[in-house]
């Protein structure tokens, strides 16, 4: 009888020890594959940043698409964007947040990207940050991205009181390549009213002096002014999207 029941203990304490040994091991392969995914990660994060264009063709999918609030792009559009614009020296792209879920030949990355890059207008550091999900698929034993969804985090802004008769120098209308707007005083009130009236006016509220927030957007202004003090443009950063719009009248 106690033979018998030596046996059973040690039957049960093999399978027990066998079945730890299974999950060690699959959870040792499961993160050996999420390490994959975020090395290929990092591989198109720098070569976003070195705009290497045989290196991104390496990592993307030929069928790639990118979903961002501005409209849905794809591999062509990613690469001419590469070959077309020069890299900026002072722009880094971090993440946090990062989660992987792997399943098979599939795996979904998502995380908080921080853009931080210095503006060319005056030489201020700026932030901007997104929300992305990107999914990836295994073939022939790479991991490429097959899909890219980024949606900008709005900043938090707070309004500053300031003597509404700086805005006097800032009325008069404006040309981006986006859209044609004006920019109106109405009381004590600066108001941004587009030239397409399927835009709404918006009213623009005071960080500082020079730089003014759309409540509920991620829109932000700054007005520009050249060495005799005069106000010559404005800097639009729309959904983290940097626009120059030209004062015209």
């Amino acid at each position: 009888m106690k033979s018998i029941l030596l046996m059973v203990l040690l039957a049960v304490a093999l399978s027990t020890s066998a079945l730890a040994q299974t999950q060690t091991t699959q959870a040792v392969q499961k993160r050996s594959v999420e390490e994959e995914v975020l090395k290929v990660e990092r591989e198109q994060r720098d070569a976003l940043l070195k705009r290497d264009v045989k290196a991104m063709e390496r990592l993307v999918a030929e069928e790639f698409v990118l979903t961002i609030p501005e409209g849905v792009g794809n591999k062509a559009n990613l690469l001419a964007y590469l070959r077309e614009e020069p890299a900026d020296s002072t722009l880094t792209l971090t993440a946090e947040d990062v989660q992987v879920r792997v399943n098979g030949d599939t795996a979904i990355v998502i995380g908080k990207r921080i853009e931080k890059r210095r503006s060319p207008d005056n030489n201020q550091w700026g932030t901007a940050y997104a929300r992305y999900t990107r999914t990836y698929v295994k073939r022939q034993g790479q991991w490429q991205l097959l899909a890219e969804h980024l949606q900008t985090l709005p900043l938090e802004h707070t309004a500053v009181k300031v003597d509404p008769k700086i805005y006097d120098d800032y009325i008069g209308k404006y040309d981006s390549p986006i859209f044609t707007f004006s920019v109106t005083k109405e009381g004590d009130r600066l108001v941004a009213t587009p030239d397409d009236k399927r835009r709404p006016a918006a009213e623009l509220f005071p960080e500082s002096e020079t730089e003014f927030f759309l409540k509920g957007r991620d829109a932000q202004i700054t007005f520009m002014r050249d060495r005799k003090g005069q106000v010559t443009h404005a800097l639009l950063r729309i959904n983290g999207a940097p626009i120059r719009a030209r004062r015209v009248g």
